[in-house]
């Protein structure tokens, strides 16, 4: 997936829309990672820059901003992502229709957490025909707490 071969910096345009869940555990959830409101077919922007260490990704989600770090992780095939306190560290499987992104492990302020409050993240990512197109879903203990879904512009190709 070349979207995350950046070289020097890329930014991408597209739309996404926000799904997000009503329960109590989603609503404490959501406040405390800082991820955008429902919406439909917002407006995305995404920069992503290069640093010593890996990427920064600035997201927009129309005037609402969510900003991680990715970089590369300690075994081969994976990242680390990294929104507010918590890392999620994410093997790429890659398959005939893209990419999915699965959870091996997260981190609380670089502590390991238990299984049991590791959330259940159903990422995947495929590009076609110049357009880059993205789902994630956030549950916790079966509720959802979040998802996502859309697409960003790749003119280049890549």
């Amino acid at each position: 997936m070349l979207l995350h071969d950046i070289g020097a910096g890329r930014t991408r345009q597209g739309a996404a829309t926000i799904r997000v869940g009503r329960s109590f555990i989603a609503k404490v959830v959501r406040a405390a990672a800082g991820l955008p409101p429902a919406d439909e077919q917002v407006p995305v922007t995404v920069e992503m820059t290069a640093n010593e260490d890996g990427e920064i990704w600035r997201r927009r989600f129309g005037d609402f901003p969510l900003d991680t770090r990715v970089r590369p992780g300690k075994a081969p095939a994976t990242i680390e992502e990294t929104l507010g306190p918590v890392t999620a560290i994410l093997r790429l499987v890659p398959d005939e229709t893209g990419v999915q992104q699965i959870p091996e492990g997260y981190r609380l302020l670089g502590l390991s957490l238990p299984g049991v409050l590791w959330p259940d993240l159903d990422v995947r990512e495929s590009a076609e025909g110049g357009v880059y197109r993205f789902k994630v879903v956030m549950r916790l203990w079966g509720v959802l707490i979040q998802s996502y879904e859309g697409w960003l512009e790749t003119t280049d190709g890549t």
